[in-house]
Protein backbone atom coordinates (compact mmCIF):
# COMPACT_ATOMS: atom_id res chain seq x y z
CA UNK A 1 0.00 0.00 0.00
CA UNK A 2 1.10 2.94 -0.93
CA UNK A 3 1.64 5.70 1.45
CA UNK A 4 2.16 9.72 1.07
CA UNK A 5 4.03 12.52 3.80
CA UNK A 6 0.77 15.18 4.57
CA UNK A 7 1.14 18.30 3.06
CA UNK A 8 1.89 19.59 6.37
CA UNK A 9 4.19 18.32 9.55
CA UNK A 10 2.37 19.13 12.69
CA UNK A 11 2.59 16.48 14.97
CA UNK A 12 5.86 15.31 17.02
CA UNK A 13 5.13 11.45 16.30
CA UNK A 14 3.45 9.82 13.45
CA UNK A 15 1.86 6.64 15.02
CA UNK A 16 0.18 4.28 14.13
CA UNK A 17 -2.86 4.21 16.20
CA UNK A 18 -5.80 5.86 16.01
CA UNK A 19 -5.34 9.30 17.63
CA UNK A 20 -6.66 12.01 19.81
CA UNK A 21 -6.19 15.00 17.72
CA UNK A 22 -7.62 18.36 16.85
CA UNK A 23 -8.42 17.68 13.92
CA UNK A 24 -7.94 19.32 10.45
CA UNK A 25 -8.06 18.19 6.67
CA UNK A 26 -4.56 17.24 7.26
CA UNK A 27 -4.80 15.06 10.71
CA UNK A 28 -7.36 13.56 8.78
CA UNK A 29 -5.27 12.02 6.46
CA UNK A 30 -2.81 11.47 9.15
CA UNK A 31 -5.34 9.41 11.28
CA UNK A 32 -6.03 7.38 8.05
CA UNK A 33 -2.18 6.65 7.25
CA UNK A 34 -2.65 5.61 11.11
CA UNK A 35 -4.74 2.88 10.60
CA UNK A 36 -3.10 1.72 7.29
CA UNK A 37 -5.02 3.25 4.74
CA UNK A 38 -5.37 1.25 1.17
CA UNK A 39 -5.60 4.77 -0.19
CA UNK A 40 -3.25 7.14 1.53
CA UNK A 41 -3.07 10.42 0.77
CA UNK A 42 -3.76 13.88 2.43
CA UNK A 43 -5.72 15.92 -0.49
CA UNK A 44 -9.42 15.67 -1.98
CA UNK A 45 -11.00 15.39 -5.86
CA UNK A 46 -12.23 18.23 -8.54
CA UNK A 47 -14.93 18.69 -10.86
CA UNK A 48 -13.39 19.21 -13.93
CA UNK A 49 -14.90 21.93 -16.27
CA UNK A 50 -14.21 25.27 -17.67
CA UNK A 51 -16.88 27.01 -17.80
CA UNK A 52 -17.63 30.10 -20.59
CA UNK A 53 -20.56 32.38 -19.48
CA UNK A 54 -21.36 34.79 -17.09
CA UNK A 55 -22.41 34.46 -13.85
CA UNK A 56 -26.42 33.98 -13.44
CA UNK A 57 -29.19 33.24 -11.13
CA UNK A 58 -32.05 30.95 -11.81
CA UNK A 59 -35.65 32.30 -12.02
CA UNK A 60 -36.88 32.32 -8.44
CA UNK A 61 -39.84 30.31 -8.65
CA UNK A 62 -40.99 27.50 -11.45
CA UNK A 63 -44.56 27.97 -12.96
CA UNK A 64 -47.04 25.30 -11.02
CA UNK A 65 -49.08 22.68 -13.17
CA UNK A 66 -51.94 24.69 -10.66
CA UNK A 67 -51.09 28.21 -12.19
CA UNK A 68 -50.61 26.76 -15.74
CA UNK A 69 -54.10 25.10 -15.84
CA UNK A 70 -55.32 28.44 -14.18
CA UNK A 71 -54.00 30.95 -17.05
CA UNK A 72 -55.18 28.23 -19.74
CA UNK A 73 -59.21 28.72 -18.34
CA UNK A 74 -58.74 31.69 -18.18
CA UNK A 75 -57.48 32.15 -22.04
CA UNK A 76 -59.89 29.54 -23.37
CA UNK A 77 -62.55 31.32 -20.92
CA UNK A 78 -62.27 34.74 -23.70
CA UNK A 79 -63.14 32.37 -26.78
CA UNK A 80 -65.70 29.54 -25.87
CA UNK A 81 -68.75 29.93 -23.77
CA UNK A 82 -69.19 28.81 -19.86
CA UNK A 83 -70.39 25.45 -19.62
CA UNK A 84 -73.73 24.48 -17.68
CA UNK A 85 -72.38 23.70 -13.98
CA UNK A 86 -73.09 19.91 -12.79
CA UNK A 87 -76.35 19.31 -11.05
CA UNK A 88 -74.16 18.43 -7.69
CA UNK A 89 -70.92 20.03 -6.85
CA UNK A 90 -67.45 18.42 -7.14
CA UNK A 91 -64.67 18.61 -5.10
CA UNK A 92 -62.07 21.08 -5.70
CA UNK A 93 -58.70 19.16 -6.79
CA UNK A 94 -56.43 18.86 -3.92
CA UNK A 95 -53.27 21.73 -4.59
CA UNK A 96 -50.03 20.40 -5.71
CA UNK A 97 -47.03 20.69 -3.45
CA UNK A 98 -45.13 24.25 -3.38
CA UNK A 99 -42.46 23.59 -6.01
CA UNK A 100 -38.63 24.25 -4.70
CA UNK A 101 -36.80 27.32 -6.52
CA UNK A 102 -33.94 25.69 -8.39
CA UNK A 103 -30.77 26.43 -6.88
CA UNK A 104 -28.06 29.41 -7.62
CA UNK A 105 -25.62 28.52 -11.13
CA UNK A 106 -22.47 30.11 -11.58
CA UNK A 107 -19.99 30.26 -14.01
CA UNK A 108 -17.02 32.72 -15.04
CA UNK A 109 -16.31 35.03 -17.74
CA UNK A 110 -13.09 36.73 -18.01
CA UNK A 111 -12.44 39.47 -19.94
CA UNK A 112 -9.66 37.16 -21.50
CA UNK A 113 -9.42 33.67 -20.31
CA UNK A 114 -6.33 32.00 -22.31
CA UNK A 115 -5.29 28.70 -21.24
CA UNK A 116 -3.34 28.30 -24.26
CA UNK A 117 -0.74 28.29 -21.75
CA UNK A 118 1.15 24.87 -20.90
CA UNK A 119 -0.41 23.80 -17.87
CA UNK A 120 2.87 24.58 -15.46
CA UNK A 121 3.48 25.01 -11.57
CA UNK A 122 4.79 28.71 -11.17
CA UNK A 123 7.86 29.93 -9.74
CA UNK A 124 6.35 32.72 -7.67
CA UNK A 125 2.77 33.41 -8.26
CA UNK A 126 1.51 37.03 -8.29
CA UNK A 127 -1.88 35.90 -8.56
CA UNK A 128 -3.54 36.98 -5.39
CA UNK A 129 -1.47 40.08 -5.50
CA UNK A 130 -3.04 41.21 -8.72
CA UNK A 131 -6.33 40.21 -7.78
CA UNK A 132 -6.40 42.25 -4.94
CA UNK A 133 -5.52 45.10 -6.88
CA UNK A 134 -7.82 44.04 -9.81
CA UNK A 135 -10.88 43.06 -7.83
CA UNK A 136 -12.96 45.71 -7.61
CA UNK A 137 -13.53 46.02 -10.95
CA UNK A 138 -13.97 42.01 -11.57
CA UNK A 139 -16.08 41.62 -8.74
CA UNK A 140 -20.12 40.89 -9.76
CA UNK A 141 -22.48 42.70 -8.44
CA UNK A 142 -25.25 40.75 -7.38
CA UNK A 143 -27.53 40.41 -4.10
CA UNK A 144 -26.67 37.66 -1.66
CA UNK A 145 -29.60 35.29 -0.84
CA UNK A 146 -31.29 34.85 2.25
CA UNK A 147 -31.59 30.47 2.24
CA UNK A 148 -35.18 29.72 1.87
CA UNK A 149 -36.85 27.04 4.24
CA UNK A 150 -36.01 24.57 1.95
CA UNK A 151 -32.53 25.22 1.94
CA UNK A 152 -32.09 26.56 5.91
CA UNK A 153 -33.00 23.08 7.17
CA UNK A 154 -29.85 20.42 7.44
CA UNK A 155 -29.77 17.64 4.89
CA UNK A 156 -31.07 15.78 8.14
CA UNK A 157 -27.42 13.38 8.05
CA UNK A 158 -25.66 13.59 11.25
CA UNK A 159 -21.96 15.22 10.52
CA UNK A 160 -18.83 12.66 10.87
CA UNK A 161 -17.69 12.27 14.50
CA UNK A 162 -14.51 14.20 13.68
CA UNK A 163 -16.88 17.22 13.52
CA UNK A 164 -16.85 17.53 17.51
CA UNK A 165 -13.53 18.44 17.89
CA UNK A 166 -14.81 21.98 16.20
CA UNK A 167 -16.14 22.53 19.93
CA UNK A 168 -12.79 21.46 21.62
CA UNK A 169 -11.14 23.70 18.97
CA UNK A 170 -13.32 26.56 20.53
CA UNK A 171 -13.61 25.95 23.46
CA UNK A 172 -11.17 27.77 24.98
CA UNK A 173 -12.29 31.28 23.93
CA UNK A 174 -16.19 29.90 24.94
CA UNK A 175 -14.75 29.32 28.50
CA UNK A 176 -13.02 32.79 28.15
CA UNK A 177 -16.57 34.68 27.66
CA UNK A 178 -15.68 34.96 23.81
CA UNK A 179 -13.48 36.59 21.46
CA UNK A 180 -12.43 40.00 21.80
CA UNK A 181 -10.88 42.54 19.09
CA UNK A 182 -8.19 42.90 21.26
CA UNK A 183 -7.77 38.99 21.07
CA UNK A 184 -8.08 39.08 16.99
CA UNK A 185 -5.81 41.83 16.93
CA UNK A 186 -3.16 39.91 18.88
CA UNK A 187 -3.50 36.94 16.23
CA UNK A 188 -2.54 39.29 13.13
CA UNK A 189 1.06 39.23 15.10
CA UNK A 190 1.76 36.01 13.22
CA UNK A 191 -1.00 35.89 10.32
CA UNK A 192 -0.67 35.44 6.94
CA UNK A 193 -3.49 37.28 6.20
CA UNK A 194 -7.23 38.96 7.45
CA UNK A 195 -10.36 37.43 6.03
CA UNK A 196 -13.71 39.34 6.72
CA UNK A 197 -17.08 38.12 5.39
CA UNK A 198 -19.57 40.78 5.51
CA UNK A 199 -23.15 39.93 3.65
CA UNK A 200 -21.93 37.12 2.19
CA UNK A 201 -19.03 38.94 0.45
CA UNK A 202 -15.35 38.26 1.08
CA UNK A 203 -12.40 40.88 1.99
CA UNK A 204 -9.06 39.94 2.61
CA UNK A 205 -6.26 42.02 3.67
CA UNK A 206 -2.87 40.55 3.29
CA UNK A 207 -0.66 40.59 5.75
CA UNK A 208 2.54 39.13 4.63
CA UNK A 209 3.71 36.56 2.30
CA UNK A 210 2.85 33.30 2.43
CA UNK A 211 4.93 30.16 0.93
CA UNK A 212 3.80 29.04 -2.40
CA UNK A 213 -0.14 29.27 -2.87
CA UNK A 214 -0.96 28.47 -0.33
CA UNK A 215 -3.06 31.85 1.29
CA UNK A 216 -4.41 31.95 -2.76
CA UNK A 217 -6.19 28.11 -2.44
CA UNK A 218 -7.25 29.54 0.77
CA UNK A 219 -9.23 31.72 -0.21
CA UNK A 220 -10.28 30.01 -2.75
CA UNK A 221 -11.64 27.31 -0.50
CA UNK A 222 -13.71 29.97 1.48
CA UNK A 223 -14.79 31.74 -1.57
CA UNK A 224 -16.52 28.38 -3.17
CA UNK A 225 -18.32 27.99 0.44
CA UNK A 226 -19.56 30.60 0.20
CA UNK A 227 -21.05 30.07 -3.49
CA UNK A 228 -21.94 26.34 -2.40
CA UNK A 229 -24.08 28.19 0.82
CA UNK A 230 -25.26 31.78 -0.09
CA UNK A 231 -26.15 33.81 2.51
CA UNK A 232 -25.10 30.67 5.18
CA UNK A 233 -22.09 31.68 6.08
CA UNK A 234 -22.63 34.45 9.06
CA UNK A 235 -20.47 38.06 9.32
CA UNK A 236 -17.04 37.61 10.66
CA UNK A 237 -13.31 38.67 10.99
CA UNK A 238 -10.65 36.22 11.32
CA UNK A 239 -6.75 36.29 11.18
CA UNK A 240 -5.29 32.99 9.44
CA UNK A 241 -1.48 31.47 9.50
CA UNK A 242 -0.85 29.79 6.44
CA UNK A 243 2.63 28.54 8.45
CA UNK A 244 3.08 24.68 9.14
CA UNK A 245 3.45 24.83 12.55
CA UNK A 246 1.18 25.86 15.35
CA UNK A 247 2.27 28.99 17.51
CA UNK A 248 -0.61 29.76 20.41
CA UNK A 249 0.96 27.72 23.24
CA UNK A 250 -1.78 26.66 25.83
CA UNK A 251 0.53 27.24 28.90
CA UNK A 252 1.15 30.93 28.16
CA UNK A 253 -2.65 32.05 28.10
CA UNK A 254 -3.89 30.39 31.71
CA UNK A 255 -5.25 32.39 34.30
CA UNK A 256 -5.41 36.44 33.42
CA UNK A 257 -4.11 35.67 30.22
CA UNK A 258 -7.15 33.98 28.80
CA UNK A 259 -8.03 37.58 28.24
CA UNK A 260 -5.33 38.34 25.48
CA UNK A 261 -5.49 34.43 24.02
CA UNK A 262 -5.72 34.75 20.08
CA UNK A 263 -7.87 33.23 17.83
CA UNK A 264 -5.31 31.78 14.85
CA UNK A 265 -6.69 29.80 12.24
CA UNK A 266 -4.06 27.09 10.24
CA UNK A 267 -3.95 23.62 9.14
CA UNK A 268 -2.98 21.90 11.71
CA UNK A 269 -2.65 22.04 15.47
CA UNK A 270 -1.48 19.93 18.77
CA UNK A 271 -2.52 19.05 22.25
CA UNK A 272 0.04 21.83 23.20
CA UNK A 273 -1.51 24.51 21.22
CA UNK A 274 -4.50 26.38 20.31
CA UNK A 275 -4.70 26.68 17.21
CA UNK A 276 -7.71 26.70 15.68
CA UNK A 277 -7.59 24.09 12.79
CA UNK A 278 -9.05 24.63 9.40
CA UNK A 279 -8.78 22.57 6.18
CA UNK A 280 -5.36 23.05 4.30
CA UNK A 281 -5.71 24.63 0.85
CA UNK A 282 -4.12 21.23 -1.16
CA UNK A 283 -8.03 20.64 -1.08
CA UNK A 284 -8.43 22.69 -3.57
CA UNK A 285 -5.08 21.98 -5.09
CA UNK A 286 -1.33 22.39 -5.09
CA UNK A 287 0.33 23.50 -8.12
CA UNK A 288 3.39 23.67 -7.11
CA UNK A 289 3.55 19.71 -6.53
CA UNK A 290 1.20 18.39 -9.11
CA UNK A 291 -1.17 17.60 -6.65
CA UNK A 292 -4.86 17.99 -7.96
CA UNK A 293 -8.18 19.33 -6.32
CA UNK A 294 -9.46 16.57 -3.99
CA UNK A 295 -12.57 15.16 -6.19
CA UNK A 296 -10.19 14.24 -9.00
CA UNK A 297 -7.55 12.98 -6.66
CA UNK A 298 -10.19 10.45 -5.05
CA UNK A 299 -11.00 9.16 -8.18
CA UNK A 300 -7.78 8.27 -9.15
CA UNK A 301 -6.66 6.80 -5.67
CA UNK A 302 -9.73 4.50 -6.22
CA UNK A 303 -8.25 3.60 -9.32
CA UNK A 304 -4.67 3.11 -8.40
CA UNK A 305 -6.05 1.16 -5.37
CA UNK A 306 -7.95 -1.45 -7.44
CA UNK A 307 -4.86 -1.60 -10.07
CA UNK A 308 -2.55 -4.07 -8.03
CA UNK A 309 -4.36 -6.61 -5.60
CA UNK A 310 -3.83 -6.47 -1.79
CA UNK A 311 -1.97 -9.95 -2.16
CA UNK A 312 0.56 -9.02 -4.51
CA UNK A 313 1.84 -5.23 -3.23
CA UNK A 314 5.67 -5.25 -2.08
CA UNK A 315 5.62 -6.08 2.03
CA UNK A 316 7.33 -2.81 2.64
CA UNK A 317 6.75 0.35 4.49
CA UNK A 318 6.78 3.27 1.56
CA UNK A 319 7.37 7.24 2.73
CA UNK A 320 8.28 9.76 -0.11
CA UNK A 321 8.67 13.32 0.32
CA UNK A 322 11.34 15.86 1.90
CA UNK A 323 13.13 14.90 5.22
CA UNK A 324 14.09 18.60 5.60
CA UNK A 325 11.49 20.42 6.93
CA UNK A 326 11.26 18.47 10.36
CA UNK A 327 13.71 16.53 12.76
CA UNK A 328 10.53 13.88 12.60
CA UNK A 329 11.03 13.00 8.79
CA UNK A 330 15.05 13.21 9.39
CA UNK A 331 14.70 10.35 12.15
CA UNK A 332 11.96 8.62 9.56
CA UNK A 333 15.13 8.33 7.44
CA UNK A 334 17.56 6.60 9.90
CA UNK A 335 14.41 3.24 9.06
CA UNK A 336 15.51 3.63 5.60
CA UNK A 337 17.34 0.12 4.60
CA UNK A 338 21.39 0.25 4.89
CA UNK A 339 24.12 -2.71 4.26
CA UNK A 340 23.78 -3.00 7.80
CA UNK A 341 19.87 -3.76 8.42
CA UNK A 342 16.50 -3.72 6.53
CA UNK A 343 13.64 -3.04 8.81
CA UNK A 344 11.22 -3.65 5.97
CA UNK A 345 11.07 0.10 4.99
CA UNK A 346 11.63 1.81 1.41
CA UNK A 347 12.03 5.74 2.43
CA UNK A 348 13.00 8.42 -0.57
CA UNK A 349 13.88 11.74 -0.30
CA UNK A 350 11.42 13.80 -2.91
CA UNK A 351 13.33 16.57 -4.98
CA UNK A 352 10.63 18.72 -5.71
CA UNK A 353 12.03 21.04 -8.07
CA UNK A 354 13.68 17.96 -10.01
CA UNK A 355 10.37 16.81 -9.86
CA UNK A 356 8.99 20.06 -11.29
CA UNK A 357 11.50 20.10 -14.04
CA UNK A 358 10.33 16.24 -15.21
CA UNK A 359 6.45 16.83 -14.86
CA UNK A 360 6.09 15.38 -11.89
CA UNK A 361 6.48 11.66 -14.09
CA UNK A 362 7.29 9.92 -9.87
CA UNK A 363 5.12 11.95 -8.19
CA UNK A 364 1.79 10.75 -8.99
CA UNK A 365 -0.06 9.72 -6.04
CA UNK A 366 -2.28 7.17 -8.06
CA UNK A 367 0.54 5.20 -9.39
CA UNK A 368 2.17 5.17 -5.39
CA UNK A 369 0.04 2.08 -4.47
CA UNK A 370 2.19 -1.38 -5.04
CA UNK A 371 3.64 -1.13 -1.32
CA UNK A 372 2.02 -2.18 1.83
CA UNK A 373 2.49 -0.34 4.88
CA UNK A 374 4.29 1.98 7.46
CA UNK A 375 7.72 0.20 9.41
CA UNK A 376 5.98 -1.46 12.75
CA UNK A 377 3.28 -2.55 11.04
CA UNK A 378 5.00 -4.52 7.67
CA UNK A 379 5.85 -8.11 10.08
CA UNK A 380 1.83 -7.80 11.48
CA UNK A 381 0.11 -6.88 8.17
CA UNK A 382 2.02 -9.32 6.32
CA UNK A 383 1.46 -12.54 8.94
CA UNK A 384 -2.04 -11.30 8.97
CA UNK A 385 -3.14 -10.37 5.67
CA UNK A 386 -6.53 -10.73 5.71
CA UNK A 387 -7.17 -8.68 8.91
CA UNK A 388 -4.42 -6.38 7.08
CA UNK A 389 -6.59 -5.76 4.24
CA UNK A 390 -9.57 -4.95 5.77
CA UNK A 391 -8.34 -2.65 8.13
CA UNK A 392 -6.90 -0.73 4.95
CA UNK A 393 -10.56 -1.34 3.59
CA UNK A 394 -12.16 0.54 6.41
CA UNK A 395 -9.31 3.22 6.24
CA UNK A 396 -10.02 3.72 2.42
CA UNK A 397 -13.90 3.94 3.07
CA UNK A 398 -13.18 6.80 5.75
CA UNK A 399 -11.61 8.76 2.97
CA UNK A 400 -13.76 8.12 -0.03
CA UNK A 401 -16.72 8.86 2.44
CA UNK A 402 -16.32 10.21 5.76
CA UNK A 403 -13.85 12.77 4.14
CA UNK A 404 -15.72 13.64 1.04
CA UNK A 405 -15.38 17.34 -0.44
CA UNK A 406 -19.06 17.62 0.80
CA UNK A 407 -18.06 17.20 4.45
CA UNK A 408 -14.70 19.37 4.04
CA UNK A 409 -17.75 22.38 2.93
CA UNK A 410 -19.94 21.56 6.04
CA UNK A 411 -16.62 21.31 8.34
CA UNK A 412 -15.80 24.75 7.33
CA UNK A 413 -19.47 26.09 7.71
CA UNK A 414 -20.32 24.66 10.94
CA UNK A 415 -16.33 25.92 12.10
CA UNK A 416 -17.17 29.58 10.81
CA UNK A 417 -20.41 29.20 12.14
CA UNK A 418 -19.52 28.56 15.42
CA UNK A 419 -16.77 30.87 15.39
CA UNK A 420 -18.50 34.22 14.62
CA UNK A 421 -21.24 33.11 17.04
CA UNK A 422 -17.91 33.68 19.89
CA UNK A 423 -17.08 37.26 18.60
CA UNK A 424 -18.33 40.65 20.63
CA UNK A 425 -17.50 43.16 18.36
CA UNK A 426 -19.17 43.65 15.16
CA UNK A 427 -16.76 42.61 11.91
CA UNK A 428 -15.79 45.43 9.73
CA UNK A 429 -13.86 45.74 6.83
CA UNK A 430 -10.62 47.47 7.41
CA UNK A 431 -9.60 50.53 5.08
CA UNK A 432 -6.73 48.13 3.56
CA UNK A 433 -8.81 45.14 3.02
CA UNK A 434 -10.23 44.69 -0.75
CA UNK A 435 -12.92 42.48 -2.02
CA UNK A 436 -11.85 39.39 -3.49
CA UNK A 437 -13.93 36.61 -5.14
CA UNK A 438 -13.82 34.18 -7.70
CA UNK A 439 -13.81 35.87 -10.93
CA UNK A 440 -10.84 38.08 -9.55
CA UNK A 441 -9.39 35.55 -8.74
CA UNK A 442 -9.41 33.10 -11.90
CA UNK A 443 -9.20 35.68 -14.07
CA UNK A 444 -5.74 36.52 -12.66
CA UNK A 445 -4.46 32.94 -12.48
CA UNK A 446 -2.54 31.45 -15.23
CA UNK A 447 -1.39 27.29 -15.75
CA UNK A 448 -1.89 24.95 -13.76
CA UNK A 449 -3.19 27.20 -10.89
CA UNK A 450 -6.16 28.55 -13.60
CA UNK A 451 -6.64 24.79 -14.31
CA UNK A 452 -6.87 23.84 -10.52
CA UNK A 453 -9.37 26.73 -9.69
CA UNK A 454 -11.78 26.08 -12.29
CA UNK A 455 -11.34 22.42 -11.40
CA UNK A 456 -12.80 23.12 -7.67
CA UNK A 457 -15.22 26.13 -8.37
CA UNK A 458 -18.26 25.17 -7.34
CA UNK A 459 -20.58 24.94 -10.22
CA UNK A 460 -24.01 25.65 -8.39
CA UNK A 461 -25.40 26.46 -4.47
CA UNK A 462 -26.07 23.27 -2.63
CA UNK A 463 -30.04 22.69 -2.20
CA UNK A 464 -29.88 21.11 0.90
CA UNK A 465 -28.43 22.45 4.14
CA UNK A 466 -25.26 21.02 5.38
CA UNK A 467 -25.54 17.92 8.10
CA UNK A 468 -26.21 18.43 11.40
CA UNK A 469 -23.06 19.21 13.74
CA UNK A 470 -22.84 16.32 16.32
CA UNK A 471 -22.30 17.86 20.26
CA UNK A 472 -19.43 18.42 21.82
CA UNK A 473 -17.03 15.55 23.91
CA UNK A 474 -18.13 14.57 27.03
CA UNK A 475 -15.13 15.12 30.14
CA UNK A 476 -15.32 11.14 30.08
CA UNK A 477 -15.00 10.81 26.93
CA UNK A 478 -12.16 13.13 26.28
CA UNK A 479 -10.70 11.25 28.78
CA UNK A 480 -10.81 8.11 27.42
CA UNK A 481 -9.89 9.18 24.29
CA UNK A 482 -6.77 10.72 25.80
CA UNK A 483 -5.99 7.32 27.53
CA UNK A 484 -6.29 5.40 24.22
CA UNK A 485 -3.64 7.79 22.48
CA UNK A 486 -1.20 7.26 25.61
CA UNK A 487 -1.66 4.04 25.52
CA UNK A 488 -1.28 3.54 21.40
CA UNK A 489 1.82 5.97 22.22
CA UNK A 490 3.46 3.17 24.19
CA UNK A 491 2.67 0.50 22.49
CA UNK A 492 4.48 1.82 19.77
CA UNK A 493 7.62 2.82 21.71
CA UNK A 494 7.70 -0.61 22.96
CA UNK A 495 7.31 -1.66 19.21
CA UNK A 496 10.48 0.09 18.47
CA UNK A 497 12.44 -0.70 21.40
CA UNK A 498 11.56 -4.44 20.43
CA UNK A 499 12.70 -3.85 16.83
CA UNK A 500 15.81 -2.23 17.74
CA UNK A 501 17.45 -5.09 19.94
CA UNK A 502 16.36 -7.74 16.90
Amino acid sequence: MATAAPAVDCRQRAVLSTTLSRTSAAFLFLSVVVVGAVASARWITSTTAVLQGRLTRLPATAATPAGTAAASALHHGTQHTQQPRPSTPSQPPPLPPPSRPPPLTYSISCPALNLSHDAQAPQASPTIARALLSSSSSCPSYPIPTPSPSTAASNNNSCPSYFRFIHEDLRPWRAAGGITRAMLDRAGLTATFRLVVLGGRAYVQRLRPAFQTRDLFTVWGVLQLLRRYPGRVPDLELMFDCVDWPVVRTHLYRGEFAKIMPPLFRYCGDDSTLDIVFPDWSFWGWPEINIKPWDALLEDLKDGNNRVRWLDREPYAYWKGNPSVSVTRQELVKCNVSSTQDWNARIYNQDWFKEGKAGFKDSDLSNQCAHSSIKYAVDWGNSHKKLAQRIGKQASSFIQEELSMDHVNDYMLHLLTEYAKLLKFKPTKPAEAVEICSESLACQAEGLEKKFLLESMVKSASDTGPCDLPPPFGAHELKMLKQRKENSIKQIEMWEQGASKS
